[in-house]
């Protein structure tokens, strides 16, 4: 199963990334126009700040359902580039958190919350390749909750889990739109840091520990690609092997957002999430978020 989904991941980003048609072409030249906007100190700034409602409400309704629901959903993109003679240097902000509300439980719940920051130094060696290092954050930001069970059960929080990756590697850049990043050996600590998880192993970190080493191989693969001026679509693909403990159960996360706007701020935009992750459950996790709302670009 693990190397199904790897395979089949992988082969999914590769064709999106690698058609060579006229209109792939055309949209590539399309979104590196859109990219190529330069301060007066040669950083490239790009960035979205998605909000999306939903409200509803029922009366005398026959066909029963929520009395009342409401929720609200944000998205925070931006990077922050830089291009010195050889020398490269890019940072990536993805903040998410949403919350909804509803009658029957009676107070805001999270569905959305991560935190993920990405900063990468790059030295050019050949027209499309780069040697560099690599220096990842994820967590989120509150607690999370097992609803399903009374009363909820606390089941994560801030830095539980948190992981830190540092990858020394190599970077390849064909365009604006496409990288790739590539490491055989990578070190990534994984957090639990929670004094209500101390005495428990969870997310990989074993018991009376707050940190767990892991030594891998890792690669991620990002996609910025504008297909018309009113859809863009942003993706990425991380890979993590860890030498140390079950090398074949390979570590998955994709995002995938696609935004496809009304007028210049009212947008639909679709968020689609996967993470495999057997330290935390044993199965595919996925996470989808449709929504209408305003889309500013940063």
């Amino acid at each position: 199963m693990k190397n199904i989904l790897f395979s089949f991941f992988l082969l999914a980003f590769s064709l999106l990334s690698h058609s060579q048609d006229m209109a792939v072409k055309e949209m590539q030249i399309i979104g590196t126009k859109a990219f190529k906007s330069l301060d007066s100190n040669g950083w490239k700034k790009r960035g979205t700040f998605i909000i999306n409602l939903n409200q509803g409400t029922l009366s005398n309704w026959a066909a029963g359902g929520e009395q009342s629901v409401l929720g609200v959903n944000t998205i925070f993109n931006y990077s922050l580039n830089l291009r010195s003679n050889n020398n490269t240097w890019d940072n990536a902000f993805d903040i998410s958190i949403g919350f909804q509300n509803a009658t029957s439980f009676g107070k805001f719940r999270k569905i959305d919350d991560r935190i993920d920051i990405t900063s990468k130094y790059g030295y050019q060696i050949s027209r499309k390749w780069y040697t560099g290092m690599l220096l990842n954050f994820n967590s989120q930001a509150l607690a999370g909750y097992d609803y399903s069970v009374i009363p909820n059960e606390k089941i994560s929080g801030f830095l539980t889990p948190g992981k830190v990756l540092l990858s020394p590697g190599f970077d390849f850049k064909p365009n604006d739109i496409f990288s790739i990043y590539v490491s055989p050996v990578t070190i990534r600590w994984v957090l639990k840091t929670n004094s209500a998880f101390f005495i428990i192993s969870k997310f990989g970190v074993d018991s009376a520990h707050k940190v767990n080493t892991e030594l891998g191989a890792f690669l991620t693969a990002k996609k910025n690609l504008v297909m018309a001026k009113w859809l863009t679509y942003t993706g990425r693909l991380d890979l993590f092997s860890n030498y140390k403990r079950k090398p074949g159960n390979i570590d998955l996360l994709m995002n995938n957002l696609l935004t496809m706007r009304l007028t210049k701020v009212l947008a639909t935009n679709l968020s689609l999430d996967f993470i495999y992750d057997d330290d935390v459950v044993k199965r595919l996790q996925i996470k989808e978020i449709l929504g209408v709302g305003l889309a500013v670009k940063l």
